[in-house]
């Protein structure tokens, strides 16, 4: 689909807005600090960490909330900021009692419903979610509720309902700030990538680059779908800029796939071994945050089969979904295939 010129505001200046509002928040001082402020600040800080692959901001928004949730302890916001929190780190059952908490304390039952229905999605409820995403999505018909249920009828694998749905979200976006479009037609290209479309995802990914350019995890994938087709000068000059903006080693690892697939196996190790270093230090931190994407990352380039078994299965515990449970799957046999192959080579 094409999103008319100018029917957004500019991307690059956007992106420059929400910094310099970050920015104004931080060095506010002390003098007015309550808990409206600090949420605010940690929305923010977490909308930037998205849209720019940045750990550290989202490390930020995560102290941030903690510090307003202190301030306000044992009130229905504080309840509901801790269950945002923990379910953005998938620790999702712990996210689904704080729901309930915030919800006899008198949070607004439609915000926890909404943070609820990503809750059963993330954990593989689908039947739930779909009844409460279908649900919000005719109370409230908006680009954020119909695109959530666009992207769990993908997940689920209604493709053809869930394209209709995208572009429903697109026609029903008012705003005049490309953040949220952007952000769905990642979503969009996403999703395409995992049903194995990778035309639709290429589309979806140029599209987002012309409404918000510079949105990292955007041209992280598009290089991926690019390594998948064998263009690799374009793979390669998608992901080099991206290695100096974002910290999160999900990047430094596509790299090395690319120098490997173009043959610069030394280059490529050394690559391998700055994102494993990375995600170390993040799953000693985040395990359940980061076992699916360290998995696949260690199932591949990262070369630790076993290692990866142990972090599909761990993610695979958390969230019991198609996705997670092909991962488990494809981690076991690489790792199967990788222990044949050193019993052949001791023998010999």
């Amino acid at each position: 689909m094409r999103i008319e010129a100018r029917r957004y505001t500019s991307g690059r200046i956007a992106v420059a807005n929400l910094s310099a509002l970050i920015d104004s928040l931080e060095l506010g001082g002390t003098e007015d600090v309550n808990f409206e402020s600090l949420v605010a600040l940690s929305k923010l800080l977490f909308l930037r960490g998205d849209l720019l692959g940045r750990i550290t901001d989202h490390d930020r928004g995560e102290f941030v909330a903690n510090e307003a949730v202190a301030l306000s302890p044992d009130t229905e916001g504080a309840f509901y900021i801790h269950a945002q929190l923990t379910g953005r780190f998938h620790r999702f059952e712990e996210a689904n009692q704080l729901l309930d908490q915030a919800l006899v304390a008198g949070y607004s039952r439609q915000e926890i419903d909404l943070e609820r229905a990503a809750l059963l999605q993330a954990m593989g409820k689908y039947s739930e979610a779909l009844a409460l995403r279908e649900r919000l999505s005719k109370e409230d018909p908006g680009i954020h509720t119909i695109g959530s249920l666009a992207t769990l009828l993908a997940e689920m694998g209604q493709w053809a309902i869930a394209e209709t749905c995208y572009a429903a979200a697109i026609d029903a976006d008012k705003g005049t700030s490309p953040i949220p479009c952007g952000q769905l037609l990642f979503e969009w290209g996403v999703s395409a990538m995992r049903g194995g479309d990778l035309d639709r995802a290429e589309e979806m990914f140029i599209e987002l680059d012309a409404v918000l350019p510079g949105h990292v995890p955007g041209r992280g994938h598009r290089a991926e779908v690019a390594l998948a087709r064998g263009q690799m000068d374009l793979a390669a000059a998608l992901i080099i800029p991206v290695l100096e903006i974002s910290d999160d080693p999900e990047y430094r690892g596509i790299y090395a796939e690319i120098l490997a697939a173009r043959g610069d196996r030394e280059n490529a190790s050394e690559e391998a071994e700055c994102a494993a270093a990375g995600y170390e230090l993040l799953l000693a931190r985040r395990p359940e945050a980061y076992a699916d994407h360290a998995a696949a990352f260690f199932m591949g380039i990262g070369n630790r089969p076993d290692l990866a078994v142990s972090l599909a299965s761990t993610n695979c515990r958390l969230r019991n979904t198609p996705r997670s449970r092909g991962l488990l799957e494809r981690a076991k046999r690489n790792a199967k295939k990788f222990s044949t192959i050193g019993a052949v080579s001791h023998e010999r």
